[in-house]
């Protein structure tokens, strides 16, 4: 992390997430294009996915987002539209304050603060006004 990233407090970009049908095929196809695995596939029984972290050659972390089996998965009605860009992941200092700005702002809450098996930390996730889906990710709790 260089100095000025480290000086700066407010949002940063953790990762873009994507929707893939299944991991492996998921995983395979952002190799073929150069991706490096950085975290291998986590089942996350609390959020109904499994997630893996790629990095692209340009630095740019890609979150693969798949269904687990047998679960009722969140990203079921994204899966029926075909998958592809989902969210972008911001990490923030402060989980509570900067989800009651998304609020104040009139993002729709998607899913409270839970624990997120994959990084260890805890995230939420709002929909903005104009559909956008972000999640929040902040420090274990």
């Amino acid at each position: 992390m260089t100095a000025e990233q480290e000086e700066r407090t407010g949002p940063r970009l953790h990762h873009v997430g994507y929707v893939v049908p299944n991991m492996a095929g998921g995983v395979r196809r952002f190799e073929d294009a150069g991706a490096e695995l950085v975290v291998g596939p986590t089942d996350d029984p609390l959020l109904g996915v499994a997630c893996a972290l790629m990095r692209l050659p340009e630095g740019v972390d890609v979150e693969l987002v798949a269904p687990l089996d047998g679960v009722e998965s969140p990203i079921a009605a994204r899966l029926k539209r075909g998958g592809g860009l989902d969210h972008l992941c911001f990490w923030v200092e402060d989980l509570d304050a900067s989800l009651a700005k998304e609020l104040e702002n009139d993002a729709m809450l998607l899913v409270e603060p839970t624990y997120a098996v994959t990084f260890d930390s805890t995230v939420a996730f709002v929909q903005r006004r104009g559909g956008l889906v972000v999640e929040l990710m902040g420090e274990k709790r």
